[in-house]
């Protein structure tokens, strides 16, 4: 098979890896060649790194936890079932 050959099926499958974009054929072909040319060097050819995940910065906002309520102290518990009713 001639390079061109292996370019344009290279190319092609590019294409279709993308949706099949219209007007984009330059472009897939330029990627066809260097991956081509990448190859036939012995290089492996280059893959789109995936972006940096962003770090947390010290300015960012800190979490804002509700605090619960307190629950009542045993001795406050037991003065309020102790106190006596008052009548109506």
């Amino acid at each position: 098979m001639s390079r061109e050959q292996t370019v344009r099926d290279v190319a092609y499958a590019i294409w279709e890896a993308e949706g099949k974009p219209q007007g984009r054929d330059s472009e897939h072909w330029m990627q066809a060649e260097e991956r081509v040319a990448a190859s036939l060097n012995g290089d492996k050819p280059a893959k789109a790194k995936a972006p940096a995940k962003a770090k947390p910065s010290a300015e960012a906002e800190p979490t804002v936890v509700e605090a619960k309520p307190m629950p009542k102290s045993p001795a406050k518990a037991a003065a309020t079932k102790a106190a006596p009713k008052k009548k109506a």
